[in-house]
């Protein structure tokens, strides 16, 4: 039984900086309700492996190149006659600092992305530039479309002082809730059973009386038991 060396490398190298970067990715944002097949999620990891290799590699160069231009040539040349492996062992400590870095590399690559994807920038510079408006205008794009359930789009938390209330009917005459949304789930807008979370809830059986405070720290509902609900955001300062 033999070990194979070039599959581990490829692994840690190819896959698990990519694969930091998209959990790191995915604290930002919700995942991609589309599922991909392992052949895209692979092909996901490998393309933000090479994103950080190359940022990190260039870094690295320039490092080297200023402070051990020695190492940087034995590597040169290691490359050309094939003893990569012999030289990763002799700069042990350097290959080990290079691999820690590519995964905190990736850590804030990742976080970067989740912003860029969840405020999108470019998107709203566009939209509030005039001659592109124009342009979108004439022809014919009056807006963009976005990749996200509706419930996502409307409830998310745009800044970090909105609050979002929810005023809340409930089917087979079960009342009326109200109350601080804390939590919800991000599922397809065709998923009917999305659980979410209100805090500071007030209860009432029918629309002609008062609401009642609730004497609980919150109220866990499910979308399928609501007829309609009522949003209000609001900005305040924590």
């Amino acid at each position: 039984m033999t070990f194979d060396v070039t599959g581990l490398l490829i692994f840690l190298l190819a896959i698990v900086p990519g694969f930091v970067a998209q959990q790191s990715r995915y604290s930002i944002i919700p995942r991609s309700l589309q599922e991909k097949s392992l052949v895209e999620e692979t092909g996901d990891y490998v393309l933000n492996s090479v994103f950080i290799h190359l940022i990190v590699l260039s870094c690295f160069r320039i490092y080297l190149l200023l402070n051990d231009p020695g190492a940087l040539a034995s590597g040169s040349l290691a490359v050309e006659q094939r003893k990569l492996l012999e030289w990763f062992w002799q700069h042990h400590y350097l290959v080990f600092t290079y691999y820690l870095t590519s995964l905190v590399v990736g850590f804030f690559l990742g976080l970067f992305r989740g912003v860029v994807s969840r405020s999108q920038p470019f998107r709203n510079w566009i939209a509030g530039f005039k001659p592109f408006r124009w342009l979108l205008t004439k022809a014919g794009i009056i807006g963009f479309l976005q990749d996200e359930p509706v419930w996502y789009g409307v409830l998310r938390q745009r800044t970090k002082d909105e609050i979002t209330f929810v005023e809340i009917r409930m089917k087979d005459e079960r009342g009326f809730y109200a109350g601080e949304l804390k939590s919800y789930g991000i599922l397809r807008d065709s998923e009917r059973n999305k659980d979410f979370y209100i805090t500071n809830a007030y209860h009432k059986k029918s629309s002609t009386e008062g609401f009642s405070k609730l004497n609980a720290d919150g109220v866990l509902l499910n979308f399928g038991d609501v007829e309609s609900m009522q949003v209000i955001k609001r900005n305040y300062p924590r």
